[in-house]
């Protein structure tokens, strides 16, 4: 497959580095990103000023570009440069940090991927739920092994698949759930500071609450080591025969990853 990857974090992001990386053996692989972190714009675009696009060397063997803008400008730019027909897939990510509840209204992780599917290609965002120093090697897997598997043309005209995954090892996980955003707000205030040059500051700072604890919520099967999928439609609602088949889909996938992990702990017990 002919497949695009950006994100929020930047080019040089361990997420986006890994994922290249791994999915270059098998995949064209191109890397169009923002330059620098870029968290938390949502699908903000640049438009009254020019995005610049520079070449850059990052991974052997894959095409890559860095752009002053926005995560969904990086979708554009990668259209501009390649053309609309270039990319069979767009996989936004691996994000260092959760996009769950109401942070996908402010992801610019699940942002670029919707761009994607406004220029109809079918598209992916995958986030790491972790604030530290995540293991990104589950995310990467899961991601490899679903590229790979899933059939890309079910996903519905205008829909997106926001996936994300524990920030535990991958033999720790206990399953893949389709799931919905929701139930998991963010309180918001600044805090006043002085700087060195005594100057008022204003920093932002958060509250994490829960209105919910559904079963089917994508941060309640986090919470409990599962890797969550929800699809997530551009207009801010999802196809109910779709999500039916998605869950189907994910059960099936699910018995075949963990099947191959039974296989590979079982020749390693020979050789043993």
């Amino acid at each position: 497959m002919k497949i695009l990857l950006t994100n929020d974090d930047g080019i040089q992001a361990t997420g986006i580095r890994s994922l290249a990386k791994r999915l270059s053996r098998s995949h064209e692989v191109t890397i169009v990103a923002p330059e620098s972190n870029r968290s938390g714009v949502s699908h903000s675009i640049t438009w009254l000023t020019p995005v610049r696009i520079r070449e850059r060397e990052t991974i052997e063997n894959v095409s890559s570009f860095c752009t002053s803008g926005t995560p969904a400008d990086c979708v554009v730019a990668a259209a501009t440069i390649s053309g609309i027909d270039r990319f069979d897939l767009v996989l936004s990510g691996i994000n260092h940090g959760q996009n769950l509840g109401v942070d996908i209204r402010y992801s610019g992780t699940l942002s670029a991927a919707l761009e994607a599917r406004v220029h109809g290609i079918p598209a992916m965002a995958i986030s790491v739920v972790s604030e530290e120093n995540p293991d990104f090697l589950a995310a990467v897997d899961f991601s490899e092994s679903f590229v790979r598997e899933y059939d890309w043309k079910k996903l519905p005209k205008h829909t997106v698949l926001n996936v994300n995954v524990p920030a535990i090892p991958r033999d720790k996980i206990r399953g893949i759930s389709c799931t919905r955003p929701g139930g998991l707000i963010k309180r918001r205030w600044f805090e006043k500071k002085v700087n060195e040059w005594g100057e008022e500051e204003f920093w932002m700072r958060k509250e994490i609450l829960h209105d919910s604890h559904d079963e089917d919520l994508d941060f309640v099967n986090v919470d409990k080591g599962f890797i969550s999928v929800s699809p997530i439609d551009f207009f801010g609602s999802c196809d109910e025969a779709f999500r039916s088949s998605l869950c189907d889909d994910l059960r099936i996938f699910e018995e075949h990853w963990f099947a191959k992990d039974n296989e590979k702990l079982s020749v390693a017990s020979c050789r043993e």
